[in-house]
Order: structure tokens, then sequence, then C-alpha cells
């Protein structure tokens, strides 16, 4: 049984790096890419729903990415959601079409990546403690562990914890220092 939790605790946290990772992706610096409208959501018809889709998306080139909603009615209300949503593209409105431009990174823009990194690494690490307790909580409640074994547990449990930080750290790392080489 323990060795069921052990291995779900592995699998799950796979599958969260996989997310972090993700998140990660699309804090995108040097070429403009589909990506970074991910989190980007509109209220259309009491929903909310992503640009992807209700619009065709087509990089123009390396900086700018159009998008060309099937309604022309909701080109102002996806053009309010860009203006509210990035610190790294201006969106501009061009006939029936809208135009990211992808900005060059400030210092200012940078550091905001930077917090926006910061961020994400900590509701990551908010969410691997949420799961390290799930998981003891489970432990506790198998009764032939004894103290001894639940001891020996938690402390395994915590060095796959530890293993994983150190994973994710060194990753958002990376993304820092390519933010401020660019």
């Amino acid at each position: 049984m323990k060795e069921l939790l052990i291995n779900g605790l592995k699998s799950e946290i796979k599958n969260k790096i996989l997310g972090f990772k993700q998140k990660l992706f699309q804090i995108r610096i040097g070429k403009i890419n589909e990506s970074i409208l991910d989190d980007v959501t509109i209220d259309l018809y009491g929903k909310k729903v992503h640009i992807k889709t209700i619009s065709n998306l087509e990089i123009l080139d390396a900086r700018t990415l159009l998008i060309t909603p099937w309604e022309e009615k909701n080109l102002n209300i996806i053009y309010k959601a860009l203006l509210k949503n990035s610190i790294i593209y201006t969106p501009y409105k061009t006939g029936k079409v809208l135009k990211l431009k992808m900005a060059k990174l400030t210092e200012e823009t940078r550091k905001e990546l930077i917090k926006k990194i910061n961020f994400i690494l900590e509701i990551f690490k908010i969410n691997l403690r949420k799961l390290r307790k799930k998981t003891i909580n489970k432990l506790k409640k198998i009764n032939s562990l004894e103290k001894d074994c639940l001891k020996q547990n938690k402390i395994e449990i915590q060095n796959i914890m530890n293993d994983c930080i150190n994973y994710i750290k060194i990753i958002s790392n990376r993304k820092k220092k390519e933010i401020l080489t660019i």
C-alpha cells in the first residue's frame, strides 16, 4: 500500500512539473508564439472563452501576431482583454483584425517577468505542500504502520519533495537567466 501511495505521489508530481514547465513556456520573450494567449479569456455569452476558440491566429513575423475574430462584434472585447493581460505585447486595431506587437524588453518589463516566474514558482510550491500533506494523511490512515515506519515514510516523501523543488528551481532560474540576457 505504501509503495502505491509513493508511486501515486511521484506520478502527481510529474504532472505538476509538466504544468509548471507549460506555464514557464507561455512566458515568451524572444519570438511571439500563440501560447502567449493561453491564459487570456474573455466573457462571451456568460462564459469564459479563450481567444483561440473564437478567432484565427496567424504569426506574421517574429514579433507580430494577427488575430482575426470570427465575429466582428468580438473585436473590441478581445482588444480590451489583451490590454489588461500583458506586459510583453501591445495590441493594435487595424480594420477588422488585431495585431499584437511584441514589445522589446525594458528593464521594467524584465523585472515584471521575473516577478511572474517567482509567483508561478510559489504557487507550485504551495501545491506540492498540499500534495505532501494529503499523502502523509493517507499514510496515517493505514493502521498497520508503526510510528517508526511512518517517520521513515515522511522522510522519504520529504526527500522526493526536496528533489522536485530543486529541479523546478533550476528550471525557473534558467528562464530568469534567459529573460535577463536577451
